[in-house]
């Protein structure tokens, strides 16, 4: 996996590439964690993601229920048929905002 995080302001923009699973959900996490103070929306970009698991999920939902928690805005941007389709499957669909 990889991915890249920028700021602008409270705004946090986080591409996500190759496959968030178990073994790489930790390393966005720290990654996400060392920026997010202040951050009021949150935009994640999944179109090269090609693969996500649970442990992936999870952090999706901890960033969504903390810009929930701020009044923030989170949404996800571009994902993929086979992430869509996981995010449709766990529900996560009808909780995120997905343009």
């Amino acid at each position: 996996m990889e991915y890249e995080i920028t700021r602008d302001g409270d705004r946090l923009f986080v591409k996500v590439a190759g496959r968030l699973d178990a073994q790489s959900a930790p390393m966005l996490e720290d990654g996400m964690s060392e920026v997010l103070k202040g951050v009021t929306e949150i935009t994640v970009d999944l179109g090269d993601l090609e693969f996500i698991s649970s442990a992936g999920l999870r952090i999706l939902l901890a960033a969504y229920k903390l810009m929930a928690k701020r009044e923030g805005v989170f949404k996800i941007e571009d994902a993929s048929e086979d992430v869509m389709d996981v995010l449709e499957m766990s529900g996560f669909a009808s909780l995120f905002e997905i343009a």
